[in-house]
């Protein structure tokens, strides 16, 4: 225990605290999480607003934000690593509107991260749970984590794949004809035909093989196809481009999800029109139409609205097949047609 302990009381622990994780048998859970924030916890909600020099209720909004619950006072819950964060978030007020310009902000950066460390923990768990397949004891099990972990390593990779993607976004957001919030883009929904009945009869397991096998399917063919992955929604996936690109992605993932052994099969519904852009996401009638388009297509069919078809009317590669006039909920009679690879 020598190593662990010595490990933990250099990350903040206390002997209370290692004592109690050893007898309720959470030890590796109070490594990690030493490992992942390795402070003393000096503040409570009063003074580490103090310490970053803004008022309490500023610094309660910003938490909130983060999407955790209030602390109350007295409480010491923050380090001097909260303090430095929280200050640099409210010295941002001083180039944005206001405080709730701020907690926007700061909403969308946590939403999205969210993800991300649900995935970590779902591998850290797979990992403690092979360690304790092997009748490791807990301390074993809490120090090989420790060990095998590579924080820098994966916070590097994180802020590497982040510049990455802002870049793409710049140029996507920037690089465009129009001024303003709204742009003309193709927007296409697909999901995974029949999921309610066939999730039914999956175990959580076939389930998670299912979910994976869609997205990594989804994900790769939209880079071939020079799309983007808007949002994975369950069994569905929004993705956007220029339209000629997501015509070509919505026949590649009819076709892919047809040919693959796990996915069995999607449909899609593609249009075209002005969009509003807001955080990464689309809104608006145009991403109405084609996620209402997607409800009536059939396993390995692309539907398409009006709009896009006659985009693409000259386009060689294609060819379209009129369903005449459709009336989908919440949006009217809409004239659909059935897009197909050009013979």
């Amino acid at each position: 225990m020598t190593a662990l302990r010595d490990f933990l009381i250099a990350s903040g622990a206390t002997e209370a605290d290692i004592e109690r994780a050893t007898s309720e048998g959470w030890l590796p859970l109070l490594a990690i999480d030493r490992m992942l924030m390795p402070d003393v916890a000096r503040y409570d909600p009063v003074g580490v607003a103090e310490a970053a020099g803004t008022s309490p209720e500023v610094a309660a909004r910003v938490w909130r934000a983060l999407g955790f619950p209030d602390i109350p006072d007295g409480v010491a819950a923050f380090s001097d690593r909260d303090a430095r964060a929280l200050r640099f978030a409210v010295e941002r007020l001083q180039g944005t509107a206001s405080l709730s310009d701020l907690e926007h902000q700061v909403r969308v950066v946590s939403a999205s991260l969210a993800r991300l460390a649900a995935f970590e923990a779902d591998v850290v768990a797979d990992a403690l749970d092979t360690l304790r397949s092997t009748n490791a004891d807990e301390e074993s099990v809490a120090m090989a984590l420790v060990e095998g972990a590579d924080w820098e390593s994966i916070s590097g990779l994180i802020d590497y794949t982040h510049r990455l993607l802002f870049r793409a976004a710049l140029w996507r957001r920037l690089a465009r004809p129009t001024v303003g919030p709204t742009v003309d883009v193709a927007v296409g929904f697909a999901d995974i035909t029949g999921y309610t009945e066939l999730t039914e009869g999956l175990d959580a397991h076939d389930l998670s093989d299912l979910l994976a096998a869609f997205e990594r399917l989804a994900y790769n063919s939209a880079a071939e196809c020079n799309t983007r992955i808007v949002k994975t929604i369950g069994d569905e996936v929004m993705f956007v481009g220029f339209p000629r690109d997501v015509a070509r992605l919505a026949l590649t993932l009819a076709e892919r999800a047809d040919a693959d052994p796990v996915v069995p099969g999607v449909r899609i519904g593609v249009a075209w029109g002005s969009v509003l852009g807001r955080d990464g996401d689309y809104y608006g009638p145009v991403v109405n139409l084609a996620s209402r388009i997607t409800d009536r297509a059939r396993k390995g069919t692309v539907l398409a609205a009006e709009g896009l078809q006659q985009v693409l009317a000259d386009d060689p590669e294609f060819s379209w097949r009129s369903l005449g006039s459709k009336r989908l909920r919440g949006i009217g009679s809409t004239t659909l047609y059935v897009l197909r690879q050009a013979q």
